[in-house]
């Protein structure tokens, strides 16, 4: 299993940067790693699910498998075309002292498939890409929501 973790500093309230996330839906209007996304159900919260488009040939499913409003959300890769066995996506949200800012923390924890084949590529391009894609989705957030400041 693999993890690590990114974060950034977000210009707004911990409110408005958890609005975002939870309206699941509409990642890909903020996330510029996906063309596309949609609900798939309508459960708010726990079971609530989402359809990504990461490019014409890949997507993936995604369900929320944990909810704490204005805290935390984590997200479970339950279908996709890249190559994670499992992967679950655990965004965690908190105060910046003195300011009206949020803390944003981004910790996926994967295994791929494949076997020790899965191993060598996660070693050689999986976990660089896919850091690499999770500042872009912060990156994303934070431009998203700090416009006209």
């Amino acid at each position: 299993m693999s993890t690590f973790t990114e974060r950034t500093t977000i210009d707004a309230a911990r409110r408005d940067v958890w609005a975002a996330l939870a309206d699941i839906g509409n990642i890909a209007a903020w996330n510029p790693g996906l063309i596309g996304s949609h609900r798939t159900n309508d459960i708010d919260g726990v079971g609530g699910a989402r359809h990504c488009d990461i490019s014409a040939k890949h997507s993936l499913t995604e369900h929320v498998v944990e909810f704490e409003p204005t805290r935390a959300i984590t997200f479970r890769i339950t279908d996709s075309t890249l190559p994670f066995k499992t992967a679950d996506i655990a965004f965690t949200l908190t105060d910046v002292a003195q300011r009206a800012c949020t803390e944003l923390t981004v910790s996926p924890t994967y295994t791929l498939k494949y076997g020790a084949l899965g191993w060598i590529l996660n070693a050689v391009a999986v976990r660089r890409n896919y850091r690499a894609g999770m500042r872009e989705l912060l990156g994303g957030l934070k431009r998203h929501l700090e416009q006209g400041c």
